[in-house]
């Protein structure tokens, strides 16, 4: 059994949303006055609920009082989630508006029904996570169209996760999220080091971290590969 972490690392110059979202910074905390010697702590400032890897529960574009803050979903629903994993290519996808799209021809065409079969979660790897340090990974990455969403939806799936940090076309929205968000499914992105993953099937573990009264945070992420 091997373990792969599919959580990208966060760290001083990465990538952000942009405006109004910040950009992450660490400092050192000095040491106390009331100690007599040096301790070693850091402050993290800029750092938001959607900072690297994060899980989002509907409630992101629902709201509270139609959906459920993060901390409500219990934990145990979040460790070992049987997983089929859709293995595409950022290169050899179609081209929209400068950026790869992933099309419900190749979603369809790279998972049968023996691999999406008792999955609670689907993981979409088109190998975008190793441009986790780029300028354009937000820009350029990946976005999905509707049909290709409507299929994840008709699944019906606990949790879909991608290595795309932006899921909709910004220049010519889409505009499946209300349809994604009302099927009450987790999100979880951007992920890293999906490519490697070898089998179809495998079991993910999202750990948020335990702030209250949020819909999503950052979190540590893995899946196990049974040998």
């Amino acid at each position: 059994m091997g373990i792969i972490d599919i959580s990208g690392k966060i760290n001083i110059g990465m990538w952000s949303y942009g405006d109004p979202f910040p950009e992450f910074d660490l400092q050192r905390v000095p040491t106390p006055e009331w100690l007599d010697y040096p301790i070693y702590s850091e402050i993290f400032s800029g750092m938001n609920s959607q900072s690297g890897t994060y899980l989002e529960t509907p409630a992101h574009l629902l709201g509270y009082e139609k959906s459920y803050p993060l901390d409500k979903v219990a934990l145990e629903n979040l460790v070992d989630i049987p997983t089929c994993v859709i293995q595409l290519d950022y290169g050899k996808l179609p081209r929209s508006d400068d950026r790869p799209v992933v099309t419900l021809e190749a979603l369809s065409s790279s998972a049968t029904a023996d691999d999406l079969a008792g999955a609670r979660a689907v993981c979409i790897s088109t190998g975008w996570g190793r441009k986790w340090n780029d300028e354009d990974f937000v820009e350029a990455s990946p976005f999905i169209k509707y049909d290709a969403m409507e299929w994840l939806v008709d699944r019906k799936p606990f949790l879909v996760c991608s290595d795309s940090p932006r899921w909709e076309n910004l220049e010519h929205p889409e505009g499946f999220f209300p349809m994604f968000y009302q099927a009450d499914i987790l999100m979880l992105t951007p992920c890293v080091n999906l490519e490697r993953i070898r089998r179809t099937r495998v079991t993910l573990t999202a750990l948020p971290l335990p702030i209250l009264d949020t819909c999503c945070t950052p979190c540590r992420a893995f899946v196990r590969e049974e040998d």
